[in-house]
């Protein structure tokens, strides 16, 4: 490989994201990382979790890509066999206080297309 075509820095989610894009494109890639291995910055320090968009405000770019990111990600998960597991989350209502905390959260959530939102009181919570 005397000449490459296009060269990532890094071997990240992005860089390796950005490589398997363009690889359809040009023959010739070389994704450069300082590390040992590849996911070994940032990559490595996330949550592990697919954020749905709940807690950005309404109709937001951030709110738009978590929703559209989240669903395609599951969708080429399951399409390429790629184990994972869709938790969902609990948001609980540690007081009174909360409760219109969570039902406004609820709402953003449901406009920013978040879907499988439920509100739930202690009783089905109990039964989950």
């Amino acid at each position: 490989m005397d000449k490459v075509q296009v060269t990532i820095i890094g071997a990240g989610v992005i860089g390796l994201a950005v490589a398997r894009e363009l690889a359809g494109y040009f023959p010739e890639i070389l994704v450069l990382e300082k590390n040992d291995s590849f996911g070994r910055e940032t990559s490595s320090r996330n949550s592990e979790v697919i954020h749905s968009g709940i807690y950005y405000p309404a109709d937001s770019f951030k709110a738009r890509l978590c929703v559209e990111g989240s669903r395609q990600l599951y969708n080429y998960c399951c399409a390429h066999d790629i184990p994972h597991k869709r938790l969902g989350k609990l948001i609980i209502a540690s007081g009174q206080e909360d409760v219109a905390k969570i039902s406004d959260l609820h709402q953003r959530g449901i406009r920013n297309g978040v879907g499988g939102l439920e509100l739930i009181d202690a009783e089905r919570l109990a039964v989950l």
